[in-house]
């Protein structure tokens, strides 16, 4: 998974009659992602399975907000949400929701039919510095390119 740090606390407990301290230690992961107050709005208008399978997607991403469109994928999502959520969902149900994400420009769909990036304007793991770098690759990458219709690329990034 990812590291976590250990947070040290102290409880007070009585053993014959007597009130002393007792220390404990709890663990919480030092990894996550930042979600930008432009994607409030987009999520919305999104149903349940859609809103969770992007959180899902969103820890599970790349580097590079990167993610392959798979019922490997799916399959994993499935059992997440069965397990943690006690939610069961459909694989048809999940691709609908994935292409939602993609209706709401939340993912980036390009030529290939399986690699997608979620949109970096909406969410991203790493620093502030990484954040822009990766938007202005994409841009650049994309404004040499003819339009593709099949991608949402332009939308998605704000670009003309």
């Amino acid at each position: 998974m990812g590291k976590t740090i250990n947070v040290r606390y102290k409880i007070y407990v009585v053993e014959e009659g007597i009130k002393l301290p007792k220390y404990l230690t709890t663990k919480y992961t030092t990894f996550g992602y930042k979600m930008y107050n432009n994607v409030q709005y987009k999520l919305a208008s999104i149903d349940k399975c859609a809103m969770l399978l992007f959180h899902f997607l969103a820890e599970n991403m790349d580097e590079s907000n990167n993610i392959t469109h798979t019922v490997v994928i799916r399959k994993e999502f499935m059992a997440h949400a069965k397990k943690n959520l006690s939610l069961d969902f459909k694989d048809d149900t999940i691709k609908k929701a994935f292409y939602q994400l993609v209706k709401e420009d939340l993912i980036i769909k390009y030529k290939l039919k399986s690699e997608f990036t979620l949109n970096p304007r909406h969410v991203f793991k790493s620093t502030e510095e990484d954040r822009k770098k990766l938007i202005q690759t994409l841009i650049n990458t994309f404004s040499n390119f003819k339009s593709n219709t099949k991608s949402n690329y332009k939308k998605a990034l704000g670009i003309k």
